[in-house]
């Protein structure tokens, strides 16, 4: 998994798309660098996580995140539990909005 992760960012431009989608185990681990305000790290468990370790976010932000040059794009789906603040932004998007006349069961 973590040389698809180095796979996807190789090469970028500026202009490209890209898409990180996981959805599997996650978990959170004690932060031992400081960095995390709440004291952990986000981390992913992918299936050989047991032999091959788990994936910390900040291992995610220095792989796929700061690598990118200005003008690609990446999305990241991450389908895990405690996956919230798993990229490690420099800034955060809250969406607080109220929708009006949206149908039942919509």
């Amino acid at each position: 998994m973590k040389s698809s992760l180095r796979w996807l960012v190789h090469g970028c431009q500026p202009g490209d798309s890209l898409v990180f989608h996981y959805s599997g185990h996650g978990t959170r681990v004690r932060d031992f660098d400081g960095d995390e305000i709440d004291g952990h790290d986000e981390s992913l468990c992918p299936v050989d996580y047991e032999t091959e370790g788990r994936i910390l976010d900040d291992e995610i932000n220095s792989t796929i995140v700061r690598p990118l040059p200005p003008g690609a794009v990446l999305h990241g789906i991450i389908d895990t539990c405690f996956s919230g603040t798993f990229l490690d932004l420099p800034f955060m998007c809250r969406i607080n909005r109220l929708l009006m006349n949206v149908p039942f069961g919509a």
